[in-house]
C-alpha cells in the first residue's frame, strides 16, 4: 500500500515541479496539484494501521467509519510488577476487549435452595496472573489470581469498542542472575466468564444464621488448562524470546463484529452460577457476562519459564485505546467529535491491514519503542 501511495505522491510532486518551471504558470493546475497532495497529509489507511501497530503512542484514536459518529476516546494504561514462583515460572492471560461501568458496592442476591447469598461487587477484570508455587508449566493449574487494572470506569459512557491494545512484559531484575525464556501466544477460547472481586455473605433461611462477609475472588473455569504452557506453544500465533528481550503482544479484530459498539455493563448480569470453591478465597466460574457487553474469544497469553525464582523482576504494561459513546446525561460535558474517524476504507484494505497486524502480533518488547510509520519520511528517503 505504501509503495502505491509513494508513486502517486511522487508523480504529483513531479507535475507540480514541471508546472512551476514552465514558460507559463497555470494557477488552476497548481491548485489541483496542491489539493491532490493535501489529501495525503493524513492517510486513513496508515493512521488506522499505526493505531493498531503502536497503541502505546497513538492516543485519542478511533476506528474509521464511513458514517460520522459523535464519539470520544481514551487510553487505559496500567503497570504492574510481577513476581515469579519458586521455579521461576509465571503465567499471564489477558482479554483486552472488556470495559464496564463502575458499580462498586453493587449488591446482587442469589437464592439457591435454603441459602440466600449476597454478593457485594468490588471490581471486574479480564487480567489474570498465576505465580503459585505449584505452577510447573506442564499441567493444569487452578491457582490463577485476578488483577485490577482500572477496567471499571465512571458511568459516563453507554457504549464502547476497542480500537487497539497491547500488553508488554519486560525484565527489570538484576542482570547477574538473569535466566529463562518468555513466550507469548494469541489464543481463541470462547468463554462468557469474567473475573470479579467481591464480598459474599451467606444467609441460611432454615436456621436464620448469617455467615460472613468473606472477601473472595472469582476466576473463569477455562483458566485452569493454561497452567500447561504447551497450549500456548502449540498456538498458531506464538513466539518465544529470551527473558532479557521481553515480549509484546498486539490486539487485532478477528472479524467485522469486533468493530461494532457494545453496551457498557452497568447493573445487570446474565447469571451467577452456584459456587465451585477451590479454596476459602477462590471461586471458579461464578460470573457470566452477556455478549452484548463484551467479546469473549480473543485472548493474549504470556508465560515465563526458568526465570530467577521468587523475584519481583517483571514489569507488565497494558495499553488499551477505547472509543466510546457518551451517556446522554454527560453529552454536554465530554468533548466529542464526529469527523475524526469519518472516512471510508475498503474491505480489501482492511483485510491487508489486519493481515499486517497478525504477522506482527507478537514481537520483542523493544518493538514498543519503535516510531509509528511516517509516510512522508519514507517518501523523502525514496526520493
Amino acid at each position: 500500500m505504501l509503495n502505491k501511495v509513494n508513486t502517486k505522491i511522487i508523480n504529483n510532486i513531479r507535475n507540480l515541479y514541471e508546472i512551476l518551471n514552465g514558460e507559463k504558470i497555470d494557477f488552476e493546475k497548481i491548485q489541483k496539484s496542491i489539493n491532490e497532495l493535501k489529501q495525503y497529509s493524513e492517510i486513513n489507511e496508515y493512521t488506522y494501521l499505526n493505531n493498531l501497530l503502536y497503541p502505546e503512542k497513538c492516543k485519542g484514536v478511533k476506528i474509521p467509519s464511513p458514517i460520522p459518529v459523535p464519539s470520544c476516546s481514551f487510553q487505559l494504561h496500567n503497570s504492574i510488577v510481577l513476581t515469579t514462583n519458586s521455579l521461576g515460572n509465571l503465567g499471564i492471560i489477558f482479554d483486552p476487549d472488556f470495559l464496564c461501568s463502575n458499580i462498586h458496592d453493587k449488591v446482587i442476591n442469589v437464592v439457591t435452595g435454603e441459602w440466600d447469598n449476597n454478593y457485594t461487587i468490588q471490581f471486574f477484570t479480564s487480567l489474570f496472573v498465576n505465580n503459585d508455587n505449584t505452577l510447573n508449566g506442564s499441567s493444569d493449574n487452578i491457582h490463577w489470581k485476578i488483577m485490577d487494572i482500572g477496567q471499571n470506569i465512571p458511568p459516563v459512557y453507554d457504549q464502547y469498542r476497542l480500537v487497539s491494545a497491547s500488553i508488554v512484559v519486560k525484565y527489570i531484575g538484576s542482570l547477574d542472575i538473569i535466566s529463562g525464556v518468555i513466550g507469548g501466544a494469541i489464543i481463541f477460547d470462547e468463554s462468557d466468564e469474567i473475573g470479579c472481586h467481591h464480598r459474599i455473605r451467606f444467609h441460611n433461611k432454615m436456621t436464620g444464621k448469617d455467615y460472613g462477609p468473606f472477601a473472595r475472588f472469582s476466576i473463569p473455569k477455562y483458566l485452569s488448562k493454561y497452567g500447561n504452557f504447551d497450549l500456548a506453544m502449540d498456538s498458531f500465533y506464538h513466539q518465544e524470546n529470551s527473558v532479557l528481550e521481553g515480549i509484546r503482544l498486539l490486539y487485532f479484530p478477528i472479524d467485522n463484529s469486533y468493530l461494532e459498539y457494545m453496551g457498557l455493563m452497568k447493573d445487570d448480569y446474565v447469571n451467577i452460577e452456584q459456587e465451585d470453591a477451590n479454596s476459602y478465597h477462590q471461586i471458579r466460574g461464578n460470573f457470566h457476562v452477556s455478549k452484548e457487553y463484551r467479546k469473549n474469544i480473543f485472548k493474549q497469553m504470556i508465560y515465563v519459564l526458568g526465570a530467577p525464582a521468587n523475584q519481583a523482576c517483571f514489569k507488565l504494561d497494558i495499553y488499551c485505546n477505547f472509543e466510546c459513546l457518551p451517556s446522554s446525561k454527560f453529552m454536554n460535558y465530554i468533548p466529542i467529535s464526529a469527523t475524526k474517524n469519518c472516512c471510508s476504507i475498503t474491505q480489501q484494505i482492511l483485510k491487508e491491514i489486519y493481515n499486517t497486524i497478525q504477522k506482527q502480533s507478537i514481537s520483542k518488547a523493544s518493538k514498543e519503542t519503535d516510531e509509528p510509520i511516517s509516510i512522508w519520511k519514507k517518501i523523502k528517503n525514496n526520493i
